[in-house]
């Protein structure tokens, strides 16, 4: 018995669309069978009585005839060899086949018909989860806002149920979950890795290339697993860019990873993990032996990691992102380099992996994206550890910071992005750590205004307090007076950034209290008349015995609430508890001041000669 005409089954190829949506040129879904999707919602009789006319031939017409979305031919990948080496979909879900030719099928971007009240259909329903970072034959950038594909277009492309839309070498993915309430769309693009080898030679750093052989032959995988627990312990509670589930850690003590999962890490970034974990095998008592009779191969670990990051960036992962920050704390083999301040290299290093996270969009909230949940722990790590960098050392180094608080929204770090395994609930709340003493426009306003720089300070150091006040019992002291023994590294060093953290504030506080001296005169040899005499009457000429710090201005601490005499008195007990503090220090201590950013203290001792 054959079936009605309106009843015919969907063929999966070149099938023709009803006559209600090729009457509005729309796409017609018929993957549930008769009628289609437009016609049910519409409540519309879904038939296929009128067919299409025919096509013109193209030697019987002028011009090209362009057929519809819905007429053009899925592409198998049987038929993508024929046409060259395609890209892997091997993230996809089991049975879920992306055409990596087919066509862009944009929905009614106009809205519906005011006849049907058809609204867009054109996503499906559910998206696996599949990881952005572990594309096997490709690299993911984030599609910006102003970019040559606009998202809010993108948004209205029909994607697979992993979120993929193919192209020839170039494809596109979905991140997912967006856009919602104030979440803006988010897409990326996946790009074969061939297209950049031929750039990656520009930028590459060494004459040879660089291989897992190699860092086998410096680091051997049995002794890799013990730095790596090295690193886990030491390391990573100040600086967690690695995921551990990925390692096949499944605790938070002291546990080797196997052999396999060493295998997976990209070279760059195991060659980092290694540096950064040698300055602690003595706390191994395997690798503390042969330490001992071995040559330290932590340069070339470092040169390795540095060429590799260099020639990698073209095509980047999270790795590279990973390997970069550790990168720039890396401790100097050389005692003589504690004592000299940080080359530019530093501070544009710094920009770079800022360019490199915004490329990645690891700048963006990932909680609601259709990625693996270890990614979304790392990725949130990863942009607070971006960050740091970025406010630490343009405060430190008195540079205009590179990130801007209008150009990222991924919330607070909450316990849930430090778990070992499934997904927890969680809470979020926000934070603003700016401080606006430091930037150049309000430095030039504030420098010569005691009352509004008061009123600043004292408000950040409210903010400071209230944040130290939040602190577990375990990480406060209960007395700033008393030794700090007792502490574990990492909140001692923790304690120590807070109190840095004052000192700046004071300092800052403590500028329009004395008037600056008149600046010198400025003359140009080469503009001066040959003839004309050099003024003599240099005021400072009248202290010989000072040698490289001129006669101080009077201070000015007049006011009527008494506020500088408030400002001075808590600056010099900031600096007599931040003394004591260093000097109670014991060598347990510094196991926590690994990072770079460990040379303020320095820069303290010569204030104290001041």
């Amino acid at each position: 018995m054959s079936s009605p005409p309106s009843a015919r089954p969907y063929r999966s190829k070149r099938h023709r669309p009803c006559d209600q949506c090729r009457a509005r040129k729309l796409g017609c879904q018929t993957d549930d069978g008769i009628p289609c999707q437009r016609c049910r919602a519409a409540k519309l009789d879904c038939t296929f009585d009128n067919p299409p006319p025919k096509r013109a031939r193209l030697s019987e017409s002028l011009s090209f005839a362009v057929p519809s979305v819905d007429e053009l031919p899925v592409t198998s990948h049987a038929e993508e060899s024929i046409f060259g080496r395609g890209f892997s979909n091997s993230g996809s879900p089991p049975g879920s086949v992306g055409p990596p030719y087919s066509s862009l099928d944009f929905g009614q971007v106009g809205g519906p018909s005011p006849d049907s009240g058809i609204l867009l259909a054109a996503r499906p329903p559910t998206q696996f989860v599949q990881s952005i970072d572990r594309l096997e034959h490709g690299y993911a950038q984030l599609f910006g806002a102003s970019s040559e594909s606009d998202p809010w277009l993108l948004r209205h492309c029909r994607f697979d149920d992993a979120g993929m839309k193919y192209f020839y070498k170039v494809h596109y993915r979905n991140a997912g979950g967006v856009p919602t309430a104030q979440r803006i769309p988010v897409h990326f693009m996946v790009s074969s890795e061939e297209l950049s080898s031929a750039i990656k030679q520009n930028t590459r750093a060494g004459i040879g290339e660089v291989t897992r052989e190699y860092l086998d032959c410096l680091v051997p995988p049995e002794y890799g697993r013990r730095l790596v627990s090295l690193f886990v312990k030491y390391v990573f509670p100040a600086l967690p860019v690695i995921s551990r589930s990925q390692l096949g850690l499944t605790t938070t003590s002291y546990q080797l990873p196997e052999l396999s999962a060493l295998a997976k890490v990209p070279v760059h970034l195991l060659a980092a993990v290694y540096a950064s974990a040698f300055p602690f095998v003595s706390h191994d008592d395997y690798l503390c032996v042969l330490n001992t009779y071995h040559n330290s191969p932590v340069q070339r670990l470092w040169r390795m990691v540095y060429e590799l990051v260099t020639e990698e960036i073209h095509s980047p992962r999270l790795a590279v992102l990973q390997a970069a920050l550790l990168y720039l704390h890396q401790q100097p083999m050389d005692e003589t380099r504690y004592r000299t301040a940080d080359t530019p290299f530093t501070w544009s290093f710094v920009g770079q992996i800022v360019g490199l996270a915004c490329s990645l969009g690891v700048h963006i909230e990932c909680r609601m994206w259709g990625i693996p949940a270890w990614e979304k722990r790392l990725r949130r790590r990863l942009w607070w550890a971006v960050y740091a960098e970025d406010k630490w050392r343009s405060l430190v180094m008195g540079r205009p910071p590179y990130i801007h608080s209008a150009e990222w929204d991924v919330s607070e770090l909450d316990e849930g992005d430090f778990l070992i395994g499934p997904r927890q609930s969680f809470s979020t709340c926000s934070c603003d750590t700016e401080i606006p003493f430091r930037t150049l426009r309000a430095s030039q306003v504030l420098n010569a205004d005691f009352d509004s720089s008061a009123e600043l300070g004292q408000s950040l150091l409210e903010q400071l307090n209230s944040w130290y006040s939040s602190l577990p019992d375990t990480f406060r002291l209960p007395n700033w007076s008393k030794s700090v023994q007792g502490l574990a590294p990492y909140p001692t060093s923790i304690h120590f950034a807070y109190l840095l953290l004052v000192v700046y504030v004071y300092r800052a506080m403590l500028r329009p209290m004395a008037r600056s001296s008149s600046p010198p005169m400025i003359f140009d040899m080469e503009e001066m008349p040959i003839n004309s005499p050099l003024p003599v009457d240099d005021p400072t000429l009248d202290f010989p015995d000072i040698s490289g710090i001129e006669c101080l201005p009077e201070i000015s601490i007049s006011d009527e609430c008494g506020t500088g005499e408030i400002v001075l008195h808590g600056a010099e007990k900031c600096a007599t508890i931040l003394v004591n503090f260093t000097r109670r220090l014991t060598p347990s201590d510094f196991t926590g001041f690994w990072y770079s950013c460990k040379r303020p203290p320095r820069k303290m001792e010569i204030y104290k000669t001041i």
